[in-house]
């Protein structure tokens, strides 16, 4: 049983890390962070509502640069932080992805070089904080270290 549910966690866990072709809905079905607006104190610290509603949003959220590429992408359930997000430079490239539970980012997560080659791969947890193993590439692919990082 104990390698049955280990097998479930790690066959989750390489789907996750290995998923760089998220596939974003259209722009037109994003709303812009400027469309909504923000319960504060709830359950999870912050609620997302788009403009007009009382429903909290469940879909993408986005930030755009000043020249009109994505800043950011985020998706949203019930109003909550819950699945992907990423981060763009403002020349469009990505600069970096991973995942929301409960307004928080953690799991697997990926930092990019501007050609778009994987700089770092590993976990966060609370808010951005590295956990666990953490790999770093230099811009060919090769690991140039790995790290542990304790909580």
């Amino acid at each position: 049983m104990k390698r049955l549910i280990l097998l479930i966690y790690l066959t989750h866990f390489m789907s996750c890390a290995q998923n760089d072709n998220i596939t974003l809905p259209p722009q037109s079905e994003m709303v812009s962070m400027n469309d909504a607006n923000v319960k504060y104190g709830t359950r999870y610290g912050q609620q997302y509502f788009a403009n007009g509603n009382k429903e909290p949003y469940t879909g993408w959220l986005c930030a755009r640069y000043d020249n009109g590429e994505l800043e950011a992408v985020q998706q949203f359930k019930n109003g909550v932080g819950n699945g992907i997000w990423i981060n763009y430079n403002p020349d469009g490239s990505k600069d970096s992805q991973g995942t929301y539970v409960n307004n928080k980012t953690e799991g697997p997560a990926k930092l990019f070089y501007e050609d778009g080659s994987v700089k770092a791969e590993g976990k966060y947890i609370h808010l951005k904080r590295k956990v666990g193993w953490w790999t770093f590439y230099d811009r060919d692919g090769n690991i140039v270290s790995k790290r542990y990082f304790t909580r």
